[in-house]
């Protein structure tokens, strides 16, 4: 299971500490994408930043859940799990971008059929 960084319990609050993993510093948990689809399971290194200490607030807009993924990819499973394991320190959607800038999406069925 990949497991990079940790999530840390406060008083004031849950926090998620990055570390560094291969091309950045963040936060993966594949046991919480796999198990737990409210749960944190992504931040990237962007989103801890202004962040001296690499931790991040669970509250934060950086904090990515399985079905805040899910949501990114349009309801596609088969799309999330490809993100959530392609993702090494960027934002999802930056990630995503890239993916349909080289033509990712061409051969899913009804990608580019909604308004989005």
């Amino acid at each position: 299971m990949i497991e990079i960084g940790n999530r840390i319990e406060t008083p004031e609050g849950v926090f998620y500490e990055l570390e560094y993993g291969g091309e950045g510093n963040i936060y993966k948990n594949e046991d919480a994408f796999l198990n737990r689809p409210d749960e944190v399971c992504y931040i990237p290194e962007y989103a801890a930043e202004d962040r001296e200490d690499w931790r991040v607030p669970e509250s934060s807009d950086g904090c990515f859940t399985h079905n805040s993924l899910l949501a990114l990819c349009k309801g596609n499973e088969e799309v999330c799990q490809d993100l959530f394991y392609s993702l090494e320190w960027t934002y999802p959607t930056t990630l995503l971008e890239e993916w349909d800038s080289n033509g990712y999406f061409d051969e899913i069925e009804g990608w580019y059929d909604s308004n989005d």
